[in-house]
């Protein structure tokens, strides 16, 4: 007789990200939250996800945003990490 066993593990991390700008690079505090904001690009990078998606997320107004006079979006560097944690969590509760 054969026995099988599963095994599911959840890690729980905490993360923290250092963003060096030059001397000049305007930094951006979201007005919400007084957090840093970034310009989507730079979180696309960051996150290792799709500018695309970052759009996705911006249009559901789950996270902290605002366009610059010049055009640009810009996120909230905190408000995207705790909406991308809670989307994986519920993803994984899914499976």
């Amino acid at each position: 007789m054969e026995i099988k066993r599963n095994f599911e593990m959840l890690v729980a991390t905490n993360r923290r990200y250092i963003i060096r700008q030059s001397p000049s690079g305007r930094q951006t505090a979201c007005a919400e939250c007084g957090e840093p904001m970034l310009t989507a690009e730079q979180a696309a990078n960051i996150f290792g996800i799709a500018q695309r998606r970052i759009f996705q997320i911006i249009e559901t107004e789950a996270v902290h945003y605002t366009e610059t006079e010049a055009g640009a979006v810009m996120i909230c560097i905190t408000s995207l990490a705790e909406f991308l944690d809670d989307w994986i969590w519920k993803a994984h509760a899914e499976n």
